[in-house]
């Protein structure tokens, strides 16, 4: 079986050198590459099974970091390092696509488990979260039909889908065919009616209200 090819994601660069000498050293593991998540572009000629980030930021900022390598990861597995506990957080990584998600305080065998899972396409959950999984299990539970809030319209739904995946206004905009100007109003609305204030919030409601599901189409 040929090595699982890696490469490692972080802004900093002694952790994405520190983890690359421990993956490295793995059986089965072959690190090709050491990369800047903050200005990452992946090179068509990259050769990558598995991404492994490193999110020291949580939040909007590490969220959009880590949609802006989503965009240029797919389909390649990614795998989260993270110390944080926060579900919310949790809940919109794995709406977002990640397949793993492994606390800081793991083993190294553990985040070497998560990477192995990954690669044949199945889902990590650090067991570390306790709780936490449950809620996960019961939030993707309560919100089976993915409906959306009544006084949306089924146009700021789907602007709603966008911001929470990290789109920006004009990419939303060249998708649905209109103006970069009009989905800005959209946007305003869409807060006002929420009673929302950041994109964090509207990624937590739209992860929330089910409305990321894998077959949705809208974007």
């Amino acid at each position: 079986m040929p090595d699982i090819r890696l490469v490692i994601a972080s802004q900093y660069l002694i952790i994405r050198t520190a983890l690359g000498m421990l993956l490295h050293g793995v059986q089965g593991f072959n690190v090709v590459a050491e990369v800047d998540l903050s200005n990452f572009i992946k090179p068509r000629d990259l050769p990558c099974d598995v991404f492994v980030v490193e999110l020291t930021e949580v939040g909007l900022v590490g969220l959009d970091r880590l949609a802006a390598l989503m965009r240029v990861a797919h389909p390649t597995a990614v795998v989260v390092l993270s110390s944080s506990r926060d579900v919310s957080f949790v809940r919109s990584l794995l709406a977002m696509g990640i397949k793993a998600y492994v606390l800081k305080s793991a083993s190294i065998s553990d985040l070497c488990e998560a990477i192995r899972l990954a690669h044949r396409g199945r889902r990590y959950l650090d067991p570390g979260l306790g709780d936490s999984i449950a809620n996960l299990l019961l939030a993707g539970h309560r919100k089976p039909n993915g409906r959306f809030h009544p006084n949306l319209s089924s146009r700021e739904a789907q602007v709603v889908r966008g911001v929470a995946r990290g789109l920006t206004s004009k990419a939303i905009a060249r998708k649905l065919g209109v103006s970069q100007k009009t989905v800005q109003t959209y946007r305003a609305r869409i807060y006002e009616k929420l009673a929302l204030r950041t994109r964090t919030e509207v990624v937590q409601y739209a992860v929330g209200q089910g409305m990321l599901h894998s077959d949705e189409t809208a974007f």
